[in-house]
């Protein structure tokens, strides 16, 4: 079981990386980040069903037909791949495999520090949303007493997070994936800095209350998410397949240790979740005012290079 899990974790990054590589190779700049908006609502998708079609599973056949039907659903995605999506990646710009392609990929990106500080931006706040993915089920159903409300809630939750990335889809065209990003992490600190204000040191607060929360943060959470990968694609459109391997790889590295961090702290209440939220939001913020701080400082200097 958990070698068939290690290989289909292997399997899963191919599709995550490839997707964000195909997008940079067809688009660029605010457009490129309202399709990467309207893809991610489809990765948002996923969490917001699958609990969903897990219970209907389990309850009409048993946990070995979950596996059964992801294969089926493989099988028919790699054959509407493989006859209906066109190579996005033209000629003059393959490049040879070699050994060294990942470590001089690695040192290209190096040379390019926005990449690089919303990548970390992009761990950071998918960090927290994984801590909450993975504490979801303990959250509601043994803190609740919600087991059979669960899914439920989780495709609700699920589904601000898609309306959002839906709706940035349109206002990043207007407004700009920067200046999106900017106000998306002020309400994401905002919205954690309250709740942890409210309740701190208390029981949890009515569970209406709670979602009310959830909801706003997975809002802003939705604002961010697909304008983040843009802005870290958008100077490395060059090598965007590797560039994308990268980035994924140190961005996952990083969400999936923040989230096993806030893991440890939740045990009888909700809140340690909401200050892992606003202590990667401050970072993020940080993060984010120290690469406008130096852009418009590079910008200020280069005109008197010569």
């Amino acid at each position: 079981m958990v070698l068939g899990r290690i290989l289909q974790g292997i399997g899963l990054s191919a599709p995550r990386t490839i997707t964000v590589a195909m997008i940079r190779d067809l688009y660029r700049g605010n457009y490129m980040a309202r399709i990467m908006s309207f893809v991610s609502v489809f990765f948002i998708l996923v969490p917001m069903i699958a609990p969903i079609m897990g219970k209907t599973i389990l309850d009409h056949y048993n946990w070995q037909a979950i596996f059964y039907i992801q294969l089926i659903i493989t099988a028919l995605l790699c054959i509407w791949f493989y006859k209906r999506q066109e190579e996005t990646l033209k000629p003059i710009h393959r490049v040879q495999y070699t050994s060294g392609l990942f470590i001089s990929g690695l040192k290209e990106i190096l040379k390019h520090p926005t990449t690089i500080g919303y990548t970390f931006i992009g761990g950071l706040v998918v960090g927290a949303f994984l801590g909450y993915l993975s504490l979801s089920q303990q959250i509601f159903v043994q803190q609740y007493q919600l087991k059979e409300e669960f899914p439920y809630i989780f495709g609700l939750l699920a589904f601000s997070t898609g309306i959002a990335i839906f709706i940035n889809g349109t206002l990043v065209l207007k407004y700009g994936m920067k200046n999106l990003v900017a106000i998306a992490l002020c309400l994401y600190l905002t919205i954690s800095s309250v709740y942890s204000i409210l309740f701190y040191n208390t029981q949890n607060p009515d569970v209406v209350v709670l979602l009310s929360f959830f909801i706003l943060q997975f809002f802003a959470f939705g604002l961010i998410f697909g304008n983040i990968q843009a802005m870290a694609m958008e100077p490395i459109g060059h090598i965007a397949g590797v560039g994308a391997a990268i980035t994924g790889f140190i961005s996952t590295t990083m969400a999936v240790s923040i989230s096993t961090v806030i893991g440890r702290f939740v045990s009888g209440t909700v809140l340690p979740l909401f200050i892992g939220f606003m202590i990667c939001g401050l970072l993020s913020l940080c993060i984010l005012l120290y690469l406008r701080i130096s852009t418009r400082t590079l910008r200020f200097y280069i005109p008197f290079k010569k």
